[in-house]
Order: C-alpha cells, then sequence, then structure tokens
C-alpha cells in the first residue's frame, strides 16, 4: 500500500475489497448453500502530518451480516512526546489480537474466529478514548482508558453484550526476544451498566527465512447483572505462512472457539482455512480461500459448513 501524497502535512490511502463466495453447510441433516459477491469493504484514510503532531481520519463503507456500515471508522490524534513515547485520543483501533482488523493486514480471506462472517469473541476492535504508547527496536507497551471494551461492534452468538459503561481499560505489551521470537500478552477490562466483562489475550510469533508461525490464546468472560447471565468464551488460534516467492505465499490456519453461556455449552466448533495470496501487481492482490467448519451449535446441533472464497484487494 503506498500512500497518495498531495503536500508536506497531507496525503491518502485506502483499499477497496471485493469477492465471491460459496458455502454448503449441513446441521442435522438440513443442507443448505448460499453464494454471495459484491464489494465488502471500501475505506478512504486520510493522514496528516504535522511534525510532532499527526493525525488520521478513516472514512469506510462496510457490507456485512451486521448490516450496511457507512461512516468514521478511525478519527484520532497523535502527540510524540519523543523517545517512541506517544498520547493518542480520539476513535483508534485496540491493540489486542494477533490477526488485523483489515484486509490488507490478513494472510486468509477471512478471520479466525467467525462463523459465518460473524465474529465469536474477542473485544471490540475500535473504541474511543485516550491512550499512551511506548515503542522500541524490541519492546512496546501500551495502556488505553476508554470509553468500552465490547460490544460497540455488535450482537455476538449468546447475546449483546453492549452496555453504558462507566469506564474500561486497555493493557498491551510485547517484546522481541531475538532469533525471530516475538511475545505479545495484553487484556481489557470494562465495567459496564450490565456487568464486567473481561479478555486476556496471548499469542507468540516466530519468523525464520521465508515463515511465519504464530499460536494464539484468548480467555474472554462476559457479565450481566440484570439477567444473570454468565458468558465464558476459549479461543485459540495455530497458523503457518510460507512465503515461496517474492509475490505469493500459502497460509494453513487452525482456530477453535468453545463458547459457554451459564455454565451451558452454546457453541463449539473447529476451523481450518487453507489460502493462497498472489500479488498480480503492486496495487492488486488476489486470495483464494478454502475453510471447513466443524461444531456443535446450541448445546443439541452438530454441524458443519465448507466455503470457497476468492478475493480481490485494490490497495492505493
Amino acid at each position: 500500500m503506498g500512500e497518495i501524497v498531495v503536500n508536506d502535512f497531507l496525503s491518502f490511502e485506502g483499499f477497496i475489497d471485493s469477492s465471491y463466495s460459496t458455502s454448503q453447510s449441513d446441521i442435522e441433516g438440513d443442507k443448505e448453500s448460499d453464494n454471495s459477491f459484491g464489494v465488502d469493504q471500501v475505506e478512504i484514510s486520510w493522514l496528516f502530518n504535522f511534525d510532532a503532531v499527526t493525525a488520521q481520519i478513516d472514512l469506510e463503507y462496510e457490507d456485512g451480516d451486521q448490516g450496511n456500515n457507512d461512516g468514521v471508522e478511525q478519527a484520532f490524534v497523535n502527540y510524540a512526546l519523543g523517545n517512541g513515547d506517544v498520547i493518542t485520543a480520539g476513535r483508534y483501533a485496540s491493540m489486542l489480537g494477533f490477526e488485523a482488523y483489515e484486509p490488507t493486514g490478513l494472510y486468509q480471506y477471512s478471520t479466525a474466529y467467525s462463523l459465518d462472517g460473524q465474529a465469536i469473541t474477542l473485544a471490540s476492535q475500535y473504541v474511543q478514548g485516550v491512550k499512551y504508547t511506548r515503542s522500541t527496536d524490541t519492546i512496546f507497551f501500551g495502556i488505553s482508558l476508554q470509553d468500552q471494551a465490547f460490544g460497540n461492534d455488535g450482537d455476538r452468538f449468546g447475546g449483546d453484550v453492549e452496555g453504558d459503561s462507566s469506564y474500561a481499560v486497555e493493557v498491551a505489551g510485547s517484546i522481541d526476544l531475538g532469533n525471530g521470537f516475538t511475545v505479545f500478552a495484553g487484556g481489557a477490562f470494562e465495567d459496564a451498566e450490565t456487568g464486567d466483562n473481561q479478555l486476556l489475550n496471548i499469542y507468540v510469533t516466530y519468523e525464520t527465512g521465508a515463515w511465519l508461525f504464530a499460536a494464539e490464546l484468548n480467555l474472554e468472560e462476559n457479565e450481566s447483572d440484570f439477567f444473570g447471565d454468565k458468558g465464558e468464551a476459549t479461543s485459540t488460534l495455530l497458523m503457518a505462512n510460507y512465503a515461496y516467492s517474492d509475490v505469493a505465499s500459502v497460509t494453513a490456519r487452525m482456530s477453535r472457539v468453545d463458547f459457554e453461556l451459564n455454565d451451558a455449552e452454546v457453541l463449539d466448533f473447529t476451523k481450518y482455512t487453507v489460502a493462497h495470496n498472489h500479488a498480480l501487481s503492486d496495487n492488486l492482490l488476489l486470495v483464494t480461500e478454502v475453510s471447513f467448519d466443524d461444531g456443535e451449535l446450541g448445546g443439541f446441533a452438530d454441524g458443519e459448513n465448507l466455503t470457497f472464497a476468492a478475493e480481490l484487494l485494490f490497495s492505493f
């Protein structure tokens, strides 16, 4: 992705994400098929640079299972204090999670913790607040004080955890151990009107030559004092990516989600994904993917789903 520089203070970048997918599902003998084609997301980022002060505004259109989403995805201001210290205020991306929130940063078409396109676990991708970060060549640390940590990305399986939040805190840190190993640990805690919500996120990456390996663990708890509900989710990821040329790579990923509500199993599935990325040009990427979901829905229905997807990603 290369920026379009207007002048010393303003530049643009963005992407257009379009895809075709077809899926075949079988839930307790009830077979269904689904086909989808269209523009999934369009995003344009305005980048402002005034030396120690920088800012970014992301305008997006997104077509997903939660409906169309048009508007401002991010809008924040950075103030560089020097020596890698930065203060950020506004609406910005969460620091948690191995996988990128945008298709331009993913190794596959789909995300690990999703079933039929809907996110199952993890905290909100974008939050509003103030955060402090410190970055060096080997260490990253960040702490964010924000309006909420869960719920502003729509309903999730087992119910909506969205509610008025008195406060939320997110903390994250990583260290480069050398020899290709990096360790990340972070968490989010929310004191909400309906109960406390929290998430622990840990992942490890290892790079050697053309290979990248990743392993991730998420432990999440959601509460609703009003309804007496308590949700617990455990999700894991194992991924290997091999760049066999300057313009192409293959990825294999296995992910798992186990979600319980009031100690009763609501969802338990494993997802297997194989994907291929090929850069047709500097600005155009073709991603093909085959994924297979197998698990239990609602504690009573066993099912499986096979999906093939082809994605064209134009970035500028």
